[in-house]
């Protein structure tokens, strides 16, 4: 039998045998590993016994959690069942026979399928602890079914993409273009959910997203899928602020706001497919090079949801400014150019809070969010310094010139700046051109004055925005160009070290080669030399007194080697300078290469024996290679 299991994460089919699998952290030695620094390097293990599987925890830092329930001794799991390892999810899908081939069998069409049954302890075995009573998981919902092996119809189930998915930091390299347009719907969908929820219950909607990380890591073109909506609705909304601003003044001239309209939708693509290719290579490297985190794919996928999230909510303001000058030029509100201002404090502080929870999550060092709390407070600073010139706005006050025929101030301060974005200027000469014909209408001095009034307060509004974008844009150039900076010299670094690697091989074949070239030298017998005196026969030094050879048995078995061996040992031992000689130093040494390789092959064919027996198995070795060699030696030193 084989249990099925899902990763969650990655959509990636485990295949459990009977003997059962291991679950653990990347770089241990578990038979599955995932990254993710919360699971332990062996945390979980799932195995069959008596026709049920088993979930059991090895001890881990986290826990196992099943059906939401942490479980310690070993719990059987059923088809349906989710066990978490961290916050890595695994589904468990079937059992299926295993006959022997590279698949699983395929499930029968239209077999009747079984109810759930009750779940069952592991018998005893020998080589497993007895199971203890674990927590009881949670209750299925009513309906639910199993299948047993080959005999049941399991609920459809998403495949695995094709290459094996998205793992952690795996990007979907077989995506498409289409694959692109088939999400964007569905970010759609999720933003018009969760920008409500972000306004209405920041804190709450932030805690949730951080602990449960609902969405599987993201690969590039889905995230392009996922920025999309975001960018076009930040591009166009200008167009629609402008438009209603035409509409509120009275003066429709939608030409210059198509334009706009259309290069925003342009830039917006072009940021998408940007931040798609960007988003985890460049934030993997800020939080873990710069911030001293550490982030995952999930992780960083979740944080970019909540990210687009707060760039939409962040984008009204600036829309709201457009159109609330015009009701404020046209009507003349009291105090509407308040409700921007407050707006925008609370979106920017609401951006900032996002990534500070986040930042927290990913452990990053402390500056980082003391960096983000003092932004927040200055946000905030700001929207107050902010209050009184809303307050004191003439458009809200519906200041009025001295009677019906006083005149404006004319068009002598209505420019609209060359350097403003384009969405900025579209509006701004909507609003413009709106006041020109409500001047050659005939429109009474007072509205005039007020529309001007809100386009002078427009036209600071978006100054002061754009002001910010360039502050925004060149904080983030100085960070990419120290990152280019730290790359360069890590990569110079690793260009040293490479040297240094080469340089010490080098001077290890080197020194390989001389001792190469020493052994050959030693090997090569000295050329005889003529003797300036008629040799003797025998020579009573080569044999010191004291030293006689014990008697060899007769014999060419272990005996007589072991007892030549040793009046070879004991001769050298006694007077070593009988090595000076050619012939004996050369047979010596080869004794005791022969005694080396003896040596390091017990060692590595009997890995745990004790110190005696390995010196009788050490000999044994070095008879059979050596005995040559101390036949030679013993004839040399003793004449016999």
């Amino acid at each position: 039998m084989l249990l099925q299991v899902k990763d969650l994460a990655s959509q990636k089919l485990i295949t459990v045998p009977e003997e059962g699998l291991t679950f653990g952290r990347e770089g241990g030695d578990a038979q599955v590993q995932v990254a993710d620094m919360g699971v332990s390097k062996r945390h979980a293990e799932i195995f069959c016994e008596g026709g049920a599987w088993f979930l059991k925890d090895l001890g881990s830092s986290n826990g196992t959690l099943l059906a939401n329930e942490r479980i310690g001794d070993a719990t059987e799991i059923l088809p349906g069942d989710v066990f978490q390892l961290s916050k890595r999810k695994f589904e468990v899908l079937k059992v299926v026979e295993d006959d022997g081939g590279d698949e699983p069998q395929e499930e029968e069409e239209d077999a009747p399928p079984m109810t759930e049954p009750e779940r069952k302890a592991p018998a005893k075995p020998a080589a497993k602890p007895a199971a203890k009573a674990a927590p009881p998981p949670a209750k299925k919902p009513a309906g639910q079914k199993m299948s047993s092996a080959g005999a049941g119809k399991s609920e459809p189930t998403r495949a695995a993409p094709e290459g094996g998915g998205a793992g952690d930091d795996e990007e979907m390299g077989n995506a498409s273009v289409g694959q692109v347009l088939a999400g964007v719907p569905k970010a759609i969908g999720y933003y018009l959910v969760n920008v409500p929820l972000l306004l209405l219950n920041p804190f709450g909607t932030i805690r949730k997203a951080i602990e449960e990380q609902p969405r599987d890591p993201m690969g590039r073109m889905e995230l392009i899928a996922w920025a999309l909506p975001g960018n076009i609705f930040s591009g166009a909304m200008g167009f629609i602020a402008g438009l209603i601003a035409q509409i509120i003044l009275g003066a429709l001239s939608i030409g210059s706001l198509i334009t706009g309209l259309i290069v925003g939708a342009i830039v917006a693509v072009v940021a998408s497919v940007i931040t798609g290719f960007i988003w985890h290579p460049l934030l993997t490297w800020v939080i873990a090079k710069l911030f001293k985190g550490e982030s995952d794919a999930r992780g960083r996928t979740n944080y970019f949801l909540q990210t687009q999230t707060a760039v939409i909510i962040a984008v009204l303001p600036s829309g709201l400014t457009t159109i609330i000058g015009a009701l404020s030029g046209r009507f003349g509100i009291p105090f509407i150019m308040l409700v921007p201002v407050l707006l925008s404090a609370v979106a920017g502080a609401l951006s900032l809070f996002v990534a500070y929870k986040w930042m927290e999550h990913f452990n990053v060092a402390k500056w980082v969010k003391i960096v983000l709390l003092v932004l927040m407070a200055l946000t905030a600073l700001g929207a107050l310094a902010g209050i009184p010139a809303a307050l004191s706005a003439r458009g809200g006050g519906v200041a009025i010139g001295s009677g019906a025929g006083s005149s404006s101030s004319g068009d002598s301060d209505l420019e609209i700046p060359d350097d403003l974005d384009e969405n900025s200027k579209a509006a701004l000469t909507a609003a413009k051109n709106a006041i020109e014909q409500s001047r050659a209408a005939g429109a009474p001095a007072e509205a005039i004055k007020a529309a001007e009034d809100g386009f002078r307060q427009s036209l600071e509004a978006a100054k002061k925005a754009q002001e910010q974008i360039k502050a925004a844009t060149a904080a983030t150039g100085d960070v990419v160009k120290k990152a280019g900076d730290d790359v360069k010299k890590a990569g110079d670094d690793v260009k040293k070290a490479g040297d240094d690697v080469k340089k010490a091989a080098d001077d290890t074949k080197k020194a390989a080669d001389d001792v190469k070239k020493a052994a050959d030298d030693t090997k090569k017998p000295p050329p005889p030399e003529e003797p300036k005196e008629p040799v003797k026969a025998a020579e009573p030094k080569d044999e010191p007194k004291g030293t006689p050879a014990v008697a060899v048995p007769s014999g060419s078995g272990y005996p007589s080697w072991r007892v030549k061996y040793d009046n070879i040992e004991k001769r050298i031992t006694d007077d070593p300078t009988l090595l000076r000689k050619a012939p004996i130093l050369k047979a010596y040494q080869e004794l005791q290469e022969y005694s080396s390789e003896a040596d390091g092959k017990v060692r590595k064919d009997y890995k745990k024996v004790d110190p005696k027996t390995f010196g009788h198995l050490r000999d044994a070795e070095l008879y059979e290679t050596s005995g040559k060699t101390v036949d030679e030696l013993h004839k040399l030193l003793f004449g016999k």
